[in-house]
């Protein structure tokens, strides 16, 4: 029991924990193993547990208890003075995925605020977005022999199954397709089907990097599970009701296009107004989100090759 104690004791003081959280991040940074995001989220944990057993040893498990409630209840009363000032649910998140480089990179912690999204506005009757077809439309901009056109697909267990070419004459949303550059991690640039510009009763639309970034609810049966943080590439307004049509930086098509319902007002948790490198991974390792997700090493280039 004492080797215990002179152990905790001897990590605390000499501030070995510290040392070891700092350089696992740092080998993580430059390798994105799993292991030291592992050791990362072990060591966040130890850290906890030997300060509140060497504080415990000092000033007895009952003060330390009420310690850590008063922390507790701070924290709590911060988020939610936060989100209170800021008008959100939820006035921090991190980023997960890859989906929004090279403006937002995963690992980065957020800070969100309520209110409409700045983007490109158009107004539609609600007969008019009802009748379009939302679900399952998957209308992604694909090549065609010598040219590019839009192709119905369908998402099943097996991957991505193209239907056939789309008629876009009736449709609400209608895609205007191109060829973008993505850049590898090696620098080579290869080229990609994307979708270039949107039009809506006429009113083209192209991808802005001024539209605000907001973190989303995807509702129920949606292709993208879980909050999604993607850039608004336009606004409608259905009689006073707003919908956002959202695209990933880093993503060739628009969310809708893969699968997903255009977002409601009150599905959109809030707009990132801030950014902070690196402190979301904290999150993402204690949360268990310790793999590199697909689309890390290459960015998607807008300009038209």
């Amino acid at each position: 029991m004492e080797k215990h104690k002179d152990w905790v004791a001897w990590a605390v003081e000499t501030k070995a924990l510290y040392i070891i959280l700092i350089v696992c991040f740092a080998l993580y940074l430059l390798t994105k193993s799993v292991l030291f995001a592992f050791l990362v989220a072990v060591s966040i944990i130890s850290l906890f547990v030997a300060e509140s057993v060497y504080s415990a040893s000092k000033t007895g498990w009952k003060h330390e208890l009420k310690e850590i409630l008063i922390a507790v209840a701070v924290a709590g009363a911060i988020w939610y003075g936060g989100g209170f000032i800021l008008g959100t649910s939820a006035p921090l998140d991190a980023i997960v995925s890859c989906s929004m480089l090279p403006h937002l990179e995963r690992g980065d912690l957020v800070v969100l605020q309520g209110g409409v999204a700045r983007a490109p506005e158009v107004s539609v009757s609600r007969e008019e977005f009802d009748a379009n077809n939302w679900t399952n439309q998957h209308l992604v901009c694909v090549p065609c022999g010598e040219r590019l056109c839009v192709n119905r697909t369908m998402i099943t267990p097996k991957g991505l199954v193209v239907l056939g070419e789309a008629d876009q004459s009736k449709n609400l949303v209608q895609y205007e397709c191109g060829i973008c550059g993505r850049k590898m991690a090696d620098g080579r640039i290869a080229e990609v089907a994307c979708t270039k510009a949107i039009s809506i009763k006429g009113q083209r639309i192209e991808p802005d990097y001024s539209n605000d970034v907001v973190v989303y609810t995807p509702a129920q049966g949606d292709v993208f599970a879980g909050e999604t943080i993607h850039r608004v590439l336009a606004r409608i307004n259905v009689e006073g009701r707003y919908y956002y049509l959202m695209k990933g930086d880093n993503n060739e098509q628009l969310d809708i296009q893969y699968g997903n319902s255009p977002v409601p007002q009150e599905k959109v948790v809030g707009k990132v107004i801030f950014r902070m490198p690196y402190i979301g991974y904290f999150k993402l390792f204690l949360f268990g989100f310790l793999l590199t997700p697909h689309g890390c090493d290459s960015v998607l280039v807008q300009e038209t090759l």
